[in-house]
């Protein structure tokens, strides 16, 4: 009798398991229908087929020839790929694994200007978790050999590029973000002129910011300024750049000012500072005799720290100062 009652159990909840894997294939497959068939003037979603699959344990969900267009007064945007993949588990519903792997093309327009760039890359997956309601809590990714092109020629390339977003805990209104690139290399087209000369390879670039301020309405005409018009600040946590024969650790906080050019202070510590003093000349920020007098105060506190330049970094009224030279001019990040 107990062996008759076990079996029906396990039969039981083989079936009601069974049920609940259907239902919510379904309604994925119906959740990526619905949205490829509600297309409208301004928003496009499409894709060549959708196989859906991963009993019992998984939602696994395959997505080939996925295009996805926007169009507005101001200009359009474009993404398209070969292939996407996703996986989610039943018992963690709001968390899943996206697998990008393979090319992936984008273009925007705007103000009659077009651009086009194809991102490659060896592997890549995404990480999407979301809170009640669907709104996004933490976006992970993770690409390994990057090889960006701009309008064709090669932009950037790399070992590996990972980049993190999450909602900061009890702020409604902040955001942590830390990118990482790893072995990155610039193409030589996109290089501009006052870096010319300066190593195009960046053995390490590590960024973990917290952006607050952020404003509610998230299509805001300018996001920018409503942003900085509500106090939005970037404290950085930790900048380091490896780059040649320059290293670069800093930490502080920044903002924007009433023209929209960038404002704040940082500590930082440089070793190779010759190398921001030769891109200060090259861009008109000084003149040769500047640098001269420049790079003998740096230098004398640099030796003072056993080669490292310890210095404060002012932002501030359009320029870049380093210590008491100032080494940059910053031009606004967007209109007024």
């Amino acid at each position: 009798m107990r062996y008759f009652i076990l079996t029906g159990v396990v039969i039981a909840v083989a079936a009601a398991w069974t049920g609940a894997w259907f239902y919510v294939a379904d309604q994925v497959r119906y959740e990526i229908r619905t949205a490829a068939s509600q297309n409208t003037p301004s928003r496009e979603v499409r894709y060549l087929g959708l196989e859906i699959g991963g009993y019992p344990f998984r939602i696994k969900v395959d997505i080939t020839g996925p295009r996805i267009a926007l169009s507005g007064n101001q200009g359009g945007f474009r993404w398209a790929t070969d292939k996407v993949g996703a996986v989610r588990h039943l018992w963690q519903p709001r968390h899943a694994l996206l697998d990008l792997t393979g090319q992936h093309h984008f273009e925007w327009s705007r103000g009659g200007s077009a651009r086009a760039l194809t991102l490659h890359n060896a592997h890549a997956m995404a990480s999407i978790e979301t809170v009640a309601g669907g709104r996004l809590d933490r976006l992970s990714i993770d690409i390994e050999a990057p090889s960006l092109r701009d309008n064709g020629g090669i932009a950037l390339m790399g070992k590996r590029l990972q980049a993190h977003i999450r909602l900061t805990p009890d702020a409604v209104d902040s955001v942590d973000f830390a990118l990482r690139g790893d072995g990155l290399g610039i193409g030589a087209g996109v290089v501009p002129p006052m870096l010319m000369g300066m190593a195009r390879n960046i053995s390490l670039l590590d960024i973990r910011t917290t952006v607050t301020g952020l404003p509610q309405d998230t299509l805001a005409a300018t996001p920018i300024a409503a942003w900085r018009n509500g106090g939005g600040t970037v404290e950085v946590r930790q900048f380091r750049l490896l780059w040649g024969d320059m290293e670069i650790t800093a930490t502080g906080s920044l903002a924007l000012d009433d023209r929209m050019r960038p404002i704040g202070a940082l500590t930082a510590k440089i070793r190779g500072h010759d190398q921001l003093l030769n891109i200060a000349v090259r861009s008109g920020a000084m003149s040769g005799d500047g640098r001269i007098a420049a790079g003998a105060v740096l230098g004398l506190l640099a030796a003072a720290g056993g080669g490292v330049l310890s210095v404060p970094v002012r932002l501030q009224d359009g320029q870049l100062f380093l210590g008491p030279v100032a080494v940059a001019r910053l031009a606004p990040l967007a209109p007024r």
